[in-house]
């Protein structure tokens, strides 16, 4: 199966997005990224610890890394798979723990299929790699997020919490500011929230904003100070310094590598 890749300028592993067809007969591995399947097309049988999952165009799956599944692809099966390693988009640890299907409809069905439409090649297509990794990270939180939904007051809102993160980019949440509004100590609220997140919260929400940097350069023509105070950063200087950290080149050159896409826009006829 294919891996997650590396760009050349990156050391770190980056996501890897596109559809596949399994074959009709069984398989199994394990692999050390957490995947994500979106059906589109036939149907696929997945068996995770004794549990059968069925992949198909109204239901997808998350697998998380290092559990051996047993896999059959049906007749006319396709996908969108996303492997994604731990480190790279901002999506909460504790999501990811176990195996968990979820419902493809409303507007997470509708992008997943207008992204399995796209055909980036080249050094373009590991970019857009990122682009349309975060977007379909954002929009699984949303979707997950919202028939969640808080849970009992003894119980960490995991993906309440991921939500109003998402939801205020442009303000620096210290761990103080997030335990007062969950309800719960500062020191606690930060012990829960690494266990829950696989990261502390400077660090977490750091990865959401270069999330949506990447979505902000190549799907819209603002100019670099505006893509920087739209992800939450107080300037350009702050922004450029945190994504050349991060993806090993700045801002305005990963913009010209990645080229014009629009994630966010609905796809055309024909």
């Amino acid at each position: 199966m294919p891996q997650p890749t590396e760009l050349a300028h990156a050391g770190a592993a980056s996501p890897l997005v596109e559809s596949r067809r399994y074959h009709p007969w069984p398989a199994g591995h394990a692999h050390d990224h957490h995947q994500l399947l979106f059906g589109l097309d036939g149907a696929t049988e997945l068996e995770i610890d004794g549990h059968l999952y069925r992949v198909d165009r109204h239901h997808g799956l998350i697998v998380p890394a290092a559990s051996h599944h047993e896999f059959l692809g049906l007749a006319g099966n396709l996908q969108v798979v996303a492997d994604f390693p731990g480190a790279s988009v901002a999506l909460p640890a504790r999501l990811m723990e176990r195996p968990r299907a979820f419902v493809l409809d409303g507007a997470l069905g509708t992008r997943v299929r207008a992204l399995a439409a796209l055909r980036p090649a080249g050094t373009r297509a590991a970019h857009l790699n990122w682009t349309v990794a975060a977007t379909l990270a954002s929009d699984l939180a949303d979707a997950l997020g919202a028939s969640d939904g808080h849970g009992p007051a003894t119980v960490f809102p995991v993906m309440a919490i991921d939500a109003y993160l998402r939801a205020n980019l442009s303000s620096a949440l210290h761990a103080g500011h997030l335990a007062e509004r969950f309800g719960w100590s500062v020191r606690r609220f930060h012990t829960l929230f690494a266990e829950a997140f696989g990261d502390t919260p400077h660090r977490y929400q750091t990865r959401l904003r270069l999330d949506r940097s990447v979505q902000l350069l190549a799907g819209t023509g603002l100019p670099l100070v505006e893509v920087a105070l739209a992800s939450g950063y107080p300037d350009q200087t702050t922004f450029t310094r945190s994504f050349t950290r991060r993806f090993g080149q700045p801002p305005g050159a990963w913009r010209a590598a990645a080229g014009r896409f629009s994630p966010r826009r609905k796809p055309g006829p024909g």
